[in-house]
């Protein structure tokens, strides 16, 4: 039993000097964070085939994981409602347009699909990219995108309030972003057209390894060729 006992303290503190860095040449300890194991994420279906969506599993508290998945599930019956919305519209568009459609077919096709990305899993935190993409007729369809930033140990949604040092940061990183567009013009609107563009709390980010990066609509700063425009902002900037 003493034997056990000491082995299990034994591990235990080998387990604790794991996280300590201790530099011989000043006898400095530094205490670095466990790092923590990537969360599992699995691709589910939601009524339609072409309606994807992901589902985190094998969570250490359940009541965190639960919240994550629900705020999916909630994403998905608005995209759901979305599919069907369109579905009536353009139903009866082809059933009022006959002699259109037969004539030009790709002006009465339409169709909806959702998809994500895992950007980041790491540290305690998650973040993805969920895709709303619907097409109706013309030359190309639309896509949305929305961001989801978790933090694995409640489940709780991040804002760009949230990491952000002070709100008083807000018009530092508004002044990066319109700064960088500067420098790449070849890639963004004019700020004639941009307007009276600003960084807030709806912001969309996801989470780097090296701080965040911004994401935006389509056409919301950029032509359409230019999909989902990124910004990267280090974490120096937050």
């Amino acid at each position: 039993m003493i034997a056990s006992n000491l082995f299990k303290l034994f591990i235990s503190f080998n387990a604790f000097f794991s996280f300590l860095n201790i530099d011989e040449s000043t006898n400095i300890i530094e205490v670095s964070e466990p790092i923590e194991e990537p969360i599992s994420v699995v691709s589910k279906i939601y009524k339609e085939d072409f309606l994807i969506y992901p589902q985190v599993k094998d969570m250490k508290d359940q009541a965190a994981q639960n919240k994550i998945n629900e705020t999916f599930i909630e994403h998905m019956e608005s995209s759901y409602q979305g599919y069907l919305q369109l579905k009536m519209e353009m139903e009866k568009f082809r059933e009022d347009e006959k002699e259109l459609c037969k004539e030009y077919p790709y002006s009465c096709e339409y169709s909806y699909n959702t998809r994500f990305d895992v950007k980041f899993n790491q540290n305690g935190k998650l973040s993805f990219l969920l895709y709303d993409a619907t097409y109706s007729g013309g030359a190309h369809g639309l896509e949305a995108v929305q961001t989801y930033n978790f933090n694995v140990q409640t489940g709780e949604l991040y804002s760009l309030k949230d990491i952000i040092s002070n709100e008083s940061k807000f018009a530092s990183l508004t002044d990066f972003v319109k700064n960088y567009i500067k420098e790449n013009p070849e890639y963004f609107f004019d700020e004639e057209i941009i307007g009276d563009f600003e960084v807030n709390e709806k912001t969309q980010f996801y989470f780097t390894e090296s701080g965040i990066d911004l994401i935006f609509q389509q056409y919301e700063i950029a032509p359409y060729a230019a999909g989902h425009p990124t910004i990267s902002i280090p974490s120096s900037e937050l």
